[in-house]
Parts: C-alpha cells; sequence; structure tokens
C-alpha cells in the first residue's frame, strides 16, 4: 500500500476507541482487534512480535522496562515480558517497508519496525514477523529442543519456529479460537483496559498530588497499576496476596461501582469483536 494509505488506515485505527492507554498489558487483544478492524477493511496485515531475555531464557530476568508516566504503576515502571502490534507493508520507492502501528508508544503514526524495536530499549530483544491471525503464544520453563526430543511431549506445533528458538522457551502460537474465543479472552482484555484507565482519569489523577491522599493513591495504584491485582479483582472476583478480602471489604463501594463499568465495557467490546468477526465471514 501507499503511505497515505497508510495514515489512513492510522487514522481508521486511532478512531476505534480502543483503549491503548493503559499499556501494563493486553497489547496482543489491542493488536488482534487491529487485525479484524483492518480486515475487515479489506486490508490483510502482520504482527510484529518481541520477545525480552527474561521471558525466552531461564537464566534472565531481564524485562522490557520503561518509565511509567503516568505514575499509575505502583513500582513506577512499565515491565513487559513481550510485546506485539500490527505491521502494515508500505511501498517505498522500490522496496517493501513494514510499518508498526502501535498507538501506545507512537500515537502519531506507522513507524518502520526498526524504529519500534529501539524504542523498547532493551538488549537481546528477538522478534518475529508473522501472519496477523496467531494471536498468542504458548511457552514453558523446557527448552524447544528439550521438548522436541522428549516422547512425553505429543504436541503438534501450529507454527515452524525459527532455528534461532531451537534453545528458547516460547514453543508455539496459537490463533483466536477454541479456549481463547469460547470464554471471550479478547473482549474481556480490551474491557480490562478501558475499566482501569477509566478508574485512573476519574480516582487517581485528581489525587495523584496531593500529600493528604498519598495512602490512598498508593491503594489505588496497587488495585490498578497491577494489572494481574486487577484481573484478579475485576475480571476473576477472587482475591490474591495484595487483594485481600480486607482489602477488597475496605474499597468494596468503589469495586462495586467499577465492577460495574467494566461489565459494561465487556458488553461492549464483545458486541464490537463480534460483528468484525461476522463481517469476515460474509
Amino acid at each position: 500500500m501507499s503511505q497515505k494509505r497508510a495514515d489512513e488506515l492510522f487514522q481508521l485505527v486511532l478512531n476505534a476507541g480502543l483503549p491503548y492507554g493503559y499499556q501494563q498489558a493486553n497489547c496482543h487483544n489491542v493488536s488482534h482487534y487491529i487485525y479484524m478492524l483492518l480486515l475487515s477493511n479489506g486490508v490483510t496485515t502482520s504482527k510484529i512480535w518481541t520477545f525480552s531475555p527474561g521471558l525466552y531464557s531461564s537464566s534472565s530476568s531481564e524485562l522490557i522496562s520503561f518509565t511509567d508516566t503516568k505514575k499509575l504503576s505502583p513500582t513506577g515502571t512499565i515491565d513487559w515480558g513481550y510485546h506485539v502490534a500490527p505491521i502494515l507493508h508500505v511501498q517505498k520507492g522500490k522496496e517493501i517497508s513494514e510499518m508498526v502501528i502501535d498507538l501506545g508508544l507512537f500515537p502519531e503514526g506507522p513507524v518502520h519496525y526498526k524504529t519500534w524495536l529501539n524504542k523498547l530499549k532493551t538488549r537481546k530483544l528477538l522478534h518475529l514477523i508473522m501472519d496477523a491471525d496467531w494471536y498468542l503464544f504458548n511457552s514453558s520453563m523446557i527448552p524447544n529442543y528439550q521438548l522436541n526430543n522428549d516422547p512425553a511431549y505429543d504436541h503438534d506445533q501450529n507454527v515452524d519456529l525459527p532455528y534461532f528458538f531451537w534453545d528458547k522457551l516460547i514453543n508455539d502460537f496459537f490463533k483466536y479460537e477454541g479456549e481463547s474465543k469460547d470464554n471471550k479472552w479478547l473482549p474481556k482484555g480490551l474491557a480490562i483496559n478501558e475499566t482501569a484507565m477509566v478508574f485512573y482519569n476519574n480516582e487517581i489523577a485528581p489525587i495523584l498530588k496531593m500529600n493528604s491522599h498519598k495512602e490512598l493513591v498508593q491503594d489505588y495504584k496497587n488495585l490498578v497499576g497491577n494489572v494481574f491485582n486487577f484481573e484478579t479483582v475485576f475480571r476473576d472476583d477472587k482475591w490474591n496476596y495484595d487483594m485481600t478480602p480486607e482489602f477488597q471489604e475496605k474499597y468494596q463501594f468503589i469495586i462495586s461501582k467499577y465492577k460495574e463499568s467494566y461489565f459494561t465495557n465487556l458488553n461492549k467490546w464483545d458486541s464490537m469483536a463480534s460483528t468484525l468477526e461476522n463481517n469476515l465471514l460474509k
């Protein structure tokens, strides 16, 4: 496609209302929704996946990490084991350029995939450019070469990974079907992100710099700024080491309010994703 067409598609994505402001998680769900949105408009895309050493190597704990400018994260940083974004194939003279759409990192337009990788500022990143219909991946604590030589391992891989993955822990990719689709992983992920951003904008941002609310801000950060805590409470209706029954009882009113918001957002994204899927079947 031309650069002009790529810019038009970026505006289409930008106007889709995706909750990209919450960068703690669900890049795979944002990316997959964009893939379906563009495919429903007759545009075929790819995805670029990048993996930090902490995810693909049992001997490293290094993650993709950068300062949280919103000051929502309780640790002050955003930390990713992996990141993924859609790619457009743009004609640049006689060459085809892989241009990434990543609203969170580059909100002004598509950028070359090498610019995108450099933005992540992580040593020894691995990246794959793949067909966009691959939704997510499986990993294990056992390297691929051991799995492939283990007679007890009878799982047929969906993807033939490159040779340099032979000693890595990323061992397969799967499509949005079966368990992931039946359990609505995509709309749940988008609903989590949207609800978290509404919570941040309404409840945290107005009191973020008030010393009189320092303890409340920290509690809200632990609830919202840590995606595992947020999913535990709002998506799964459970508790964990941080989100104890006592904590949830203390903030039961605000939790109840935003659980209602979460389910409203879930219904919205479920309907929108279903509409796109139905359009693709026509």
